[in-house]
């Protein structure tokens, strides 16, 4: 075992009027990336920690000492689009950021120096840092029955789910018999979330696919019925005209056709990627069929609410596959593109040492 010690960046202190916490760095610990791919492929050896400039905040903002970030695919995935052409470096990554509220615009009235919060820093990202300037609109006090890491992991995939499933008609009524709900890849990070987000929400019945290694794991989520996909096609063992949602995290070309089949009158199908939906002549046979795919637009700290609540109601829990520190970020970033994750990827910004 070898201990790396990351040295601690410079301190100032900063004012000392109300709602500003005591003392904070003039620079900051960053996971990045360094420099625009000109190619648009990932180079992880361009995925690195750096010293930056902690942010300053602006009035409607609020600066959170970061306890930890997650990994989601679209944060690798986008350096191989255009948005990544138009970024400015270092690009500092991270969309879910959960930690600690050191600093308080002054606009700022539902949050105080001391909150532990959390969020979908969706915009700007910057939550692989060990500190992150974001708009108090977007961030919530976060649960208190799971630690600050696990918290992280939940935001963008958790926010996502509520807004599929709200298209999707939940939550259901409560004792109404004979909801069921598929969710196609209940072991990944969004997937996980959304087997539970489905029992919560009042399904009588909860289908989900998974790989052999994961089926207890999804039974134990609170999945009703687990199709392992290394053994059966789920359309061939999911009757006909039985399912009211289908939720698709997998996004497989042609799963929208065969979702039509399975769907009841006016039943709803959401996906995460375009690949997903229904071809236009399967949609229109069933036009009592809704299907949508959508990108996550909902992230105000009212929702957050929902799903702070959802967790400390024992409901709802983010499950870490594997934790990494920043300077392990191109690790994290590759152990999430070999695929398989079971839950999230966690990345702790304020780990100060860590045994390699």
């Amino acid at each position: 075992l070898k201990l790396i010690f990351l040295q601690q960046p410079a301190m100032r202190v900063l004012s000392t009027t109300a709602g500003v916490f005591a003392a904070a760095p003039a620079t900051m610990w960053a996971g990045v990336l360094t420099e625009k791919p000109a190619d648009m492929k990932i180079h992880l050896d361009k995925v690195k920690a750096v010293h930056v400039p902690v942010p300053s905040i602006s009035p409607t903002e609020v600066l959170v000492e970061v306890a930890a970030s997650s990994v989601n695919p679209v944060d690798w995935k986008l350096i191989e689009t255009a948005y990544a052409q138009n970024w400015t470096y270092p690009h500092v990554f991270g969309r879910d950021f959960a930690g600690v509220v050191v600093k308080v615009g002054d606009q700022v009235s539902h949050l105080k120096v001391g909150d532990q919060v959390w969020g979908d820093s969706f915009a700007l990202e910057g939550g692989m840092a060990q500190y992150l300037a974001v708009d108090a609109s977007i961030t919530g006090v976060a649960p208190s029955s799971i630690t600050l890491p696990e918290a992280a992991a939940l935001p963008l995939v958790g926010l996502t789910a509520l807004q599929g499933f709200t298209f999707g008609g939940g939550p259901w009524e409560s004792g109404r018999m004979g909801t069921v709900v598929l969710v196609l890849g209940g072991s990944g990070g969004a997937g996980h979330v959304a087997v539970q987000l489905a029992k919560a929400w009042g399904a009588t019945e909860v289908i989900t696919t998974c790989g052999t290694t994961n089926v207890d794991f999804c039974k134990g989520l609170g999945a009703t019925r687990v199709i392992d996909y290394h053994k059966q096609d789920w359309h061939t063992v999911v009757p006909m005209q039985s399912v009211d949602f289908v939720y698709d995290t997998v996004a497989l070309a042609g799963t929208g056709d065969k979702v039509y089949n399975v769907l009841r009158e006016n039943g709803r199908f959401a996906t995460l990627l375009p690949s997903g939906l229904a071809s236009n002549t399967t949609a229109a046979r069933r036009p009592d069929v809704k299907q949508e795919f959508y990108l996550l637009s909902e992230t105000g700290f009212d929702r957050l609410d929902v799903l702070s609540k959802l967790v400390d109601e024992s409901k709802m829990k983010p499950h870490v596959d594997s934790t990494f520190a920043l300077h392990e970020l191109a690790d994290a970033f590759n152990h999430s593109i070999a695929g398989h994750t079971v839950g999230k990827i966690s990345v702790v910004a304020k780990q100060e040492s860590v045994l390699v």
